[in-house]
């Protein structure tokens, strides 16, 4: 991990940037096909990629530039699913998993003796669907989408509800517990590595960054004990670059991102947060999202407010990702125009403008929203 004089350097030399992306999920909902079908079926992922990314920059415009990465569905419970919570596959929406928890001991033990991964549970499915990818993209970079989560999140897929309970009834025990499972969660990024033949700074999607979104659901008071050791064992396991995303977290969660060597930070979708408290309260670079549900209510002018605000208040990178719901004129129109509104920044920030300039960008409206009246 870097120190921490390194650390608060990192923002203020990270150039501005933005980004737009589509996954097979907005893939098949513009081609009316069930996700189920694209998590099941190799020949209906090979299909949405063939068909559905013509489709979308055609709807979108080709001057949009829109991130879609060949991938098998992103499913972030692989690792979770190798070692026993089950999964389950509605028509429509994402995977579901289940815990199938056979207690501390008995799953400490088996940990304890390696799990072999490519063996286990979906995986040799799931590889399966990667290389028939690779066979019919063979002239493009095809991730594999057979994930993992944080520690604390893939913690309470094994163990279930009883997770939050025992953090005051066996905190011992959940420890020791939580220590193998983040061993296992090293183990499991080595191995993916190793599949995909990349080194793990650089993997679709989060370019390396781990997700964790459970760990806001704990209290910052617990944060010492059972999220920061965790984040920590991680981070100096397969990386040594040490971005987290994790979701819903509050002010009081933020103090605890850098102790940990955080040197990026996306907060997702984060109520209780924005930019100018992100801003105030960490010294590392940080991502702000605009999210799919957002446009709805938003106007053009909303948009265009969001992003030079969101700059203006010290975001590193803002960003958006295209769902199917997203893909009708009036939403395609506000994709423009984040796409325009975060080009125009990021061309005012690199011939020298400043985030001052980029304020005076903001209408008399947007400044009264953002972010007093904002809700995420």
């Amino acid at each position: 991990m870097l120190d921490s004089a390194k650390q608060k350097k990192l923002r203020s030399h990270r150039q501005f940037d933005y980004f737009i992306s589509a996954g097979s999920d907005c893939l098949s909902g513009i081609m009316n096909i069930n996700m189920k079908d694209v998590f099941l079926d190799p020949s209906v992922g090979i299909e949405i990629y063939k068909k559905g990314r013509s489709l979308l920059h055609s709807l979108i415009g080709e001057d949009v530039p829109v991130s879609i990465p060949i991938s098998t569905p992103l499913i972030k419970y692989g690792h979770a699913n190798c070692l026993g919570s089950q999964l389950s596959f509605p028509d429509i929406g994402q995977v579901g998993i289940k815990s199938n928890f056979k207690g501390y001991e008995q799953t400490i033990g088996s940990l304890k003796n390696k799990i072999d991964f490519a063996s286990a549970a979906m995986t040799p499915f799931y590889l399966d669907y990667y290389n028939q990818l690779k066979k019919a993209f063979p002239d493009e970079k095809v991730y594999w989408g057979w994930q993992w989560e944080g520690p604390v999140t893939t913690a309470w897929e094994l163990v279930g509800e009883s997770f939050m309970y025992d953090l005051y009834d066996k905190p011992d025990l959940l420890k020791k517990f939580m220590h193998a499972v983040t061993e296992s969660i090293v183990d499991y990024c080595k191995f993916f590595c190793e599949v995909e033949g990349t080194d793990f700074l650089n993997p679709f999607p989060d370019n390396g960054r781990v997700c964790d979104d459970i760990a806001a659901m704990l209290p910052p008071a617990m944060w010492s004990e059972f999220v920061l050791p965790y984040w920590k064992m991680f981070f100096d396991g397969p990386v040594n670059e040490a971005k987290i995303h994790c979701e819903d977290m509050t002010c009081e969660h933020l103090k605890f991102l850098e102790p940990a060597g955080i040197v990026d930070y996306d907060s997702g979708i984060s109520p209780k947060l924005n930019p100018k408290v992100i801003n105030e309260n960490t010294s590392m670079p940080f991502g702000w999202r605009l999210g799919s549900f957002n446009y709805e209510e938003m106007t053009t002018q909303d948009i265009s407010d969001f992003v030079f605000q969101a700059v203006a208040d010290g975001a590193s990178y803002v960003f958006t990702c295209i769902e199917s719901v997203m893909c009708k004129p009036q939403t395609v129109e506000k994709i423009r125009v984040f796409n325009d509104s975060a080009e125009k920044a990021k061309q005012m920030l690199d011939t020298g403008k400043n985030k001052e300039d980029i304020a005076d960008l903001v209408s008399a409206d947007g400044r009264k929203k953002f972010w007093a009246n904002w809700h995420h």
